[in-house]
C-alpha cells in the first residue's frame, strides 16, 4: 500500500496537489507504528520528497518535521535539507533528529544562525570539532549551552579558549566551575592545565581549583546581578566581551593570534613552550633577545603561517617597545624558510595536554 502511493506521488506533476499527497501520506506513514518501512521505503519517500522538496508548501514542510523530525524514517539527506529551513520549522530535526549527518551538523556549528547553533549545541552526539568550532565562532549563550551539556565533549584547545574567555567574563568563568563540579574529566583537564602553570587560568578558577571550591567561586558570581564582579581584586564582566578567536577557528595559529591581540604575551610563551618541547624561559629568553635568526628558527619549530609570524613580530614590538621597521623584511625570510624541508625539532611530549598545541 505504502509502495503504491509512493509511487504514485512520483507520477503527480502539479506542486499543489503533490503537497496535498504528502501530507496525507506522511500522516500514514509516520502513523503505521506496526509497520516499520523498510530501507527502500525510507529511500524511496525520501528521495521523492527530496525531488519536489521546493514545490511544498509550508503546511507540508511542516507536517513533514512534526512527524519525522524525531525519527529514523527518514534518511540523512533529507533531515540534512529540513535543517536548512528557518528556525521554527527547523528546530526539532537539529535537535533530536537521529538522522542528520555529522556534516550537517558541522555545517550549522560554522555558519547556523544564533538559534540554531544552540539547538545543536543541546545534542548528545557531539563531537570535539563541532564543539571546538562552535566556542570559536558562535555568540556565549551558545557556549553556555555547551557547558550544560554533560553530553558534549571539550577538546584542551577548546577549553583553552574558555579560559580566555573567562579572563575577562564573569558568567564563563562561573559556567567553567559548574561543569567542573559536574564532570569528572573536564575537571581533570582544568587540573593537568593548572599542573602545567599556564598563566590562562584565571586566578579566582585556580584558588578554587587548589582548594576545592568551585562550587562557591560559582554561587558567588551567580549571586551577583550587578555591571561586574570584583574577584580576588580582578574585575570580571557580566557581559560578553569582544574576545574573538582569530578567524573562528581554533587551530593552533588561531589561538596564538587571539593571545597576540589580547596581550597576553605571558600565555603565548606557555603555549609555544608546549608546541615545541622547550622551557617557558627558554622561549622567553629567546624572544626578548635581538636575535632575529634565533627567534625565526624557534617560531619555525612550531610551523605557524607566515601572517601569524608577522602578528607575532607586531605584539614582540609592542611588548619590548620597539620599531616594528623591520617586520616585512623578518616576515620575507620567514616565508622562503618556511618553503624549505625542516627536519622534525624532536618528538613532543606525550601528555593529552600538549594535543592544544597541535
Amino acid at each position: 500500500m505504502l509502495r503504491e502511493q509512493l509511487e504514485q506521488l512520483a507520477r503527480i506533476k502539479e506542486p499543489e496537489a503533490r503537497s496535498k499527497l504528502i501530507r496525507t501520506l506522511v500522516g500514514e506513514y509516520a502513523r503505521s507504528e506496526e509497520h516499520e518501512p523498510t530501507e527502500m521505503e525510507r529511500e524511496l519517500f525520501s528521495h521523492i520528497v527530496l525531488s519536489v522538496f521546493d514545490q511544498l508548501d509550508r503546511a507540508a514542510r511542516y507536517e513533514l518535521v512534526v512527524r519525522l523530525a524525531k525519527t529514523d524514517r527518514i534518511i540523512p539527506d533529507l533531515a540534512d535539507r529540513l535543517a536548512q529551513e528557518d528556525y521554527e520549522l527547523s528546530e526539532p530535526v537539529i535537535e533530536c533528529s537521529p538522522m542528520i549527518s555529522q556534516n550537517g551538523l558541522m555545517q550549522i556549528a560554522k555558519s547556523g544562525g544564533n538559534e540554531k547553533r544552540k539547538s545543536a549545541a543541546r545534542r548528545s552526539d557531539l563531537s570535539e570539532e563541532m564543539t571546538d568550532t562552535m566556542i570559536a565562532r558562535a555568540s556565549r549563550d551558545v557556549v553556555h549551552e555547551l557547558l550544560h551539556n554533560m553530553e558534549a565533549p571539550f577538546s584542551v584547545r577548546g577549553t583553552l579558549a574558555l579560559l580566555i574567555f573567562a579572563n575577562t567574563e564573569a558568567d564563563v568563568l562561573a559556567g567553567i566551575a559548574r561543569r567542573a563540579m559536574e564532570d569528572e574529566e573536564f575537571l581533570q583537564t582544568q587540573m593537568d592545565i593548572l599542573e602545567s602553570n599556564c598563566p590562562l587560568i584565571p586566578p579566582p578558577l585556580k584558588k578554587a581549583l587548589e582548594t576545592g571550591e568551585l562550587q562557591r567561586l560559582a554561587k558567588t558570581i551567580e549571586e551577583r546581578h550587578d555591571g561586574s564582579i570584583d574577584l580576588d581584586g580582578v574585575t570580571y564582566s557580566r557581559h560578553e566581551a569582544s574576545i574573538q578567536i582569530a578567524n573562528g577557528e581554533l587551530s593552533f595559529d588561531a589561538i596564538l593570534r587571539t593571545l597576540f591581540e589580547e596581550g597576553r604575551l605571558d600565555a603565548a610563551i606557555w603555549l609555544i613552550s608546549r608546541k615545541i618541547n622547550l622551557a617557558d624561559e627558554v622561549v622567553s629568553d629567546t624572544l626578548k633577545s635581538d636575535a632575529d635568526g634565533a627567534i625565526m628558527r624557534l617560531m619555525l619549530q612550531t610551523g605557524i603561517h607566515e601572517k601569524t609570524y608577522r602578528d607575532f613580530l607586531k605584539a614582540r614590538c609592542e611588548w619590548l617597545d620597539r620599531s616594528t621597521r623591520s617586520i616585512p623584511e623578518l616576515v620575507m625570510r620567514y616565508k622562503s624558510e618556511l618553503k624549505k624541508p625542516r627536519q622534525n625539532p624532536g618528538q613532543p611530549p606525550s601528555q593529552a595536554l600538549l594535543k592544544a598545541a597541535t
